[in-house]
């Protein structure tokens, strides 16, 4: 672990950037080396942070996805609140946050967990996630190596909360760039990028001289080219230094993430145990390669909602699995599966029909790759996405640039549009390389797709999921796909309100098919069970 990394460490988990007084310049009235130099002098001094040795931080989190709403772009989901302590030993670069996490979504649970940080790795001790990996399930107590990924998205965030920020900018004015202002809530601040090895940062100062917010411009799978910041308030000294005991974290401008902390104590006693690492992970992280590309925004909120696999593969855990794995249920009907999230890809007499595009562009790219091997003369004609949320619609735009067309729900056109025509440098994903006009087709109530031969019929279904999901039903091998709304395989029959939402849903459609695959599960199932268990409730 570098002495950077040690550093970041210092105020994880709060806003590590420190208030002054007000009599400074205005925003924008200074270069940029004058306006850190000044805020420096505000925090406390150079000197005063150099001599946290040691810290202890207890507060409370919340956190929400703003892309897993009842409609596209309408409010925000809650996903759970916690507690957290962070123990944090600068000098011998480690660290360690126990959380207890109180999940609402994706399902009610409690996490009781450590995130632990040493010797360049990190590593969960506990359960943190409904999805385990093979070494959560057979170690005594649980517990999991971070996937590198998870290690590199953690470290830019920790420096995005740590003073060192600030003096790194100082010591290299040469990275420096003065911005355009911005205007934000009736503030005008000034904006100074810095360079650094890990991001491109981007710091807003407001009239006090102060940091306001903290940038970086992040690639996500929905909306594109993204501000994810860190917003700063309620400022307290602490030993001499000052802190932001109110820390929002948003994504163009919808809050992922809030930090209020309720205690800081500098420089207590640590013990070593705090931040030992097994030898078992010590053994799997040397094994591990550095990602070309980190999915920052998947990495960082999935582990909040608690529901991916901690892989740098993202769609599967090498460690159960090979790759994707890909199961004829019916003729033609083929579910992928071996990961968090499922796909379908079925055959028509000239093309595919894909359904759902989880995770991001990694697991469609490995979908289309295989897709294509299996069927070389068969594109993907269409890809069926059955609701909204970003963790079913990440991947769309690997399949929209090989040619897909998208079919979904009505209330969803403006939303996948702005997600197809979103700029996407930081990716640089095909279609951004070759934009195309991407065909949509908006199902009301009822859609089919016929090749002459075999027909899908999409029906809209009423929950309290996502407004007017699609199911799928394929009649001539009587055969349905539906996602969250039951999970087969996974799912306790009749546990979720939205069993009772589908089966319902069903019966006023009229249509009831045997077998059924969904987004999540290891594979199909009937859904007789299902409809015994609600009936007898």
């Amino acid at each position: 672990m570098t002495s950077r990394f040690a550093r970041t460490l210092l105020v994880a988990l709060l806003a590590g950037l420190l208030a002054g007084f007000a009599d400074v310049a205005p925003a924008g009235a200074a270069e940029p080396a004058t306006l850190v130099a000044t805020a420096i002098d505000r925090l406390g001094g150079a000197q005063k942070l150099s001599g946290v040795a040691t810290l202890s931080i207890t507060g409370r989190h919340k956190h929400w996805d703003p892309q897993e709403t009842l409609d596209p772009d309408v409010g925000n989901k809650l996903g759970g609140e916690s507690r957290f302590t962070l123990s944090d030993d600068i000098a011998h670069s480690r660290a360690r946050i126990d959380w207890v996490r109180r999940r609402v979504a994706p399902m009610v649970r409690t996490f009781i967990y450590s995130e632990v940080f040493a010797d360049g790795i990190g590593y969960v001790l506990g359960e943190d996630n409904i999805v385990l990996s093979r070494q959560a399930k057979e170690t005594n107590p649980s517990l999991h190596t971070m996937s590198a990924s998870r290690v590199v998205a953690n470290r830019r965030e920790l420096h995005r909360l740590s003073p060192r920020l600030l003096l790194e900018m100082q010591e290299h004015p040469e990275r420096l760039a003065s911005l355009p202002d911005e205007t934000i809530g009736g503030k005008t601040l000034a904006v100074v990028s810095y360079k650094a090895d890990d991001a491109e940062w981007f710091v807003l100062f407001g009239a006090d001289g102060l940091p306001d917010r903290i940038r970086t411009v992040d690639a996500d799978g929905v909306w594109g080219d993204s501000h994810y910041e860190m917003i700063l308030s309620d400022w307290r000294e602490v030993g001499g230094v000052k802190f932001a005991f109110e820390q929002s974290f948003t994504l163009n401008g919808r809050e992922t993430q809030h930090v209020t902390i309720e205690d800081i104590v500098l420089n207590p006693v640590l013990g070593p145990d705090l931040f030992r690492i097994p030898k078992i992970v010590a053994e799997t992280a040397a094994q591990q390669k550095p990602p070309q590309e980190v999915n920052y925004q998947w990495m960082l909120r999935r582990a909040n909602w608690g529901s991916f696999i901690d892989s740098d593969q993202l769609a599967y855990d090498p460690a159960v699995v090979p790759g994707n794995i890909w199961t004829e249920i019916k003729p033609g009907i083929w579910h992928i599966t071996g990961g968090s999230h499922n796909t379908l890809v079925v055959e028509m007499k000239d093309h595919l029909v894909a359904f759902d595009a989880p995770i991001g562009n990694e697991m469609s790219k490995l979908t289309l790759t295989e897709a294509a091997r299996r069927f070389p003369n068969k594109p993907i004609k269409y890809l069926v996405l059955t609701h909204h949320h970003m963790d079913h619609v990440n991947g769309a735009r690997a399949f929209a640039a090989r040619g897909a067309d998208l079919v979904f729900a009505a209330g969803n056109s403006k939303y996948f549009a702005a997600q197809m025509q979103a700029p996407n440098r930081i990716r640089n994903d095909e279609l951004w390389q070759t934009p195309r006009q991407v065909g949509m087709i908006e199902v009301k109530d009822k859609f089919t797709l016929s090749d002459g031969v075999r027909i899908i019929d999409l029906y809209a279904i009423d929950n309290s999921h996502a407004h007017n999901m699609l199911v799928a039903v394929i009649p001539d091998v009587d055969f349905g796909w539906v996602v969250d709304l039951w999970s087969p395989t996974r799912d306790v029959p009749g546990a979720l309100a939205s069993h009772r939402e589908l089966v319902a849903g069903l019966r006023k459609l009229g249509v009831m098919p045997t077998i059924w695959a969904g987004g999540h599960g290891t594979g199909a199932a009937p859904i007789k069970p299902l409809v015994d268990a609600l009936d007898k409730m």
